[in-house]
């Protein structure tokens, strides 16, 4: 549709084009056919002497303006003329330069920027955003082209580039400062005390099974086994008695209190917030969080580990696995009509929409912000549109661009050669009066 929109705008330039021309040479013949007319009739009239000086004066303003308008883009009559065909030879140079004008007059970077931030985008997208059915017509089509972006990355490429993104980015500080954040805000949402609780119970429930006092036995018996010498000393022998003791004694009942004592501690401490055995693991928590944000030791731990992780192939195949599950999987949910992926994005947008929409302060925030990013990208990529304008402007053909410019402003040009012959007539016939009336002063 856009070619044949181009192939008929070009038409109609070319053919308000001939018509111009066709215009041009109409008045040069004019001027010829009067000029020829008037020196026929000029010994029986004297006075057709100003039309014979206008027709003269027009024939030369008309071929001198034709000479000129044509030696911008070709050779007149093919005579190689030095300085005429001047846009051809001159394709490269009128290139750089169309490229620095547009680079300097179109693309600065401020103006660009006040216009992006006046014309208020975030408002009027939140808006287009808002419409319901503006957010049906493209919100499924959108996630359903998802999994084929995602999967044109093959999984051993995102691995490595996951794997080169946790190399490069991130400091032992940095990761411990970060690790120290979602142990605080798990410690705010009582995550550590319900998973201590959690334990806690799970280690009474462990302790009332009946094959735990079997286990324990077994333990106090190898124990008791240990307790040996080659060469026994006074400790040695002590020890051995000690041992040939619990041997013999190591029975049920030390079994059973052995799991009382330690069931009735952990009853306590589920009972008892401030129990000495939770105090302790939430000291030894906070200060594993502040450690991990302000110990040197830890930073080059984590440091270290980082680069082992980085370097790893098992992270590697774990990473292209899980990027392969993720594809696959984002793929299956997109073929169902009732798609959660679907359901997140639209529930996500609509919160989106929610907060940003409450106050006009973040929306004039969100554009300020968009105009910024807008600079950076005009300030780092206007030498490069430069150059690709310049380049593409080289790659025409001469002729090609010749005819281009041509009918861009070739119409214009061919009113310089009407006016041109005008113009002369009238010079011509004003000179031819002066010289008339002059020497009768």
């Amino acid at each position: 549709m856009n070619i044949l929109a181009d192939q008929a705008r070009e038409a109609a330039a070319r053919a308000r084009l001939q018509h111009s021309r066709r215009w041009a040479l109409g008045l040069l013949l004019a001027a010829v056919l009067l000029f020829v007319a008037s020196s026929l009739f000029l010994q029986r009239h004297p006075a057709i002497g100003y039309l014979k000086a206008f027709a003269e004066a027009a024939m030369v303003g008309a071929l001198a303006d034709w000479f000129a308008v044509s030696a911008l883009f070709r050779h007149p009559l093919g005579l190689k003329i030095p300085h005429t065909a001047i846009l051809p030879r001159n394709q490269n140079r009128i290139a750089d330069e169309l490229g620095r004008f547009i680079e300097s007059n179109f693309l600065p970077e401020r103006p660009i920027a006040l216009r992006v931030y006046r014309l208020r985008p975030v408002g009027k997208l939140l808006r287009w955003f808002g419409r319901s059915g503006n957010r049906q017509e493209w919100l499924v089509p959108l996630a359903q082209k998802l999994p084929a972006v995602l999967q044109s990355l093959p999984p051993e490429e995102a691995a490595r580039l996951g794997a080169a993104f946790l190399a490069k980015n991130g400091s032992g500080r940095q990761i411990g400062a970060a690790l120290s954040q979602i142990l605080l805000l798990l410690e705010n949402q009582g995550l550590p005390e319900n998973l201590q609780t959690a334990m806690l119970g799970q280690l009474r429930h462990w302790l009332h099974q009946p094959g735990t006092r079997v286990l324990l036995e077994d333990n106090l018996r190898a124990w008791a086994r240990q307790i040996e010498s080659a060469q026994p000393d006074t400790w040695d022998k002590l020890k051995a008695q000690l041992r040939g003791r619990l041997v013999g004694q190591v029975d049920s009942w030390v079994a059973q209190k052995a799991l009382d004592w330690a069931d009735n501690y952990a009853a306590a401490a589920l009972a008892n917030p401030e129990h000495e055995l939770r105090a302790g693991f939430r000291r030894q928590y906070r200060r594993l969080a502040r450690e991990l944000a302000e110990s040197p030791d830890w930073h080059r731990k984590l440091a270290v580990v980082k680069r082992r992780m980085a370097d790893s192939p098992e992270l590697q195949s774990s990473l292209a696995q899980l990027w392969s599950s993720f594809t696959r999987r984002l793929a299956d949910d997109l073929q169902r009509p009732d798609s959660a992926t679907v359901r997140r994005l639209d529930h996500l947008l609509t919160a989106l929409l929610q907060r940003h929409a409450a106050t006009s302060r973040q929306q004039r925030h969100l554009d300020a912000r968009l105009a910024l990013l807008v600079r950076s990208l005009v300030r780092r990529y206007r030498r490069r549109a430069a150059e690709f304008i310049a380049d593409k402007v080289k790659s025409w053909d001469s002729r090609q661009m010749s005819d281009k410019l041509e009918l861009s402003i070739g119409r214009d040009l061919q009113f310089i050669r009407i006016n041109g012959t005008l113009v002369g007539g009238l010079v011509g016939l004003l000179i031819y009066a002066l010289s008339r009336w002059l020497p009768a002063l």
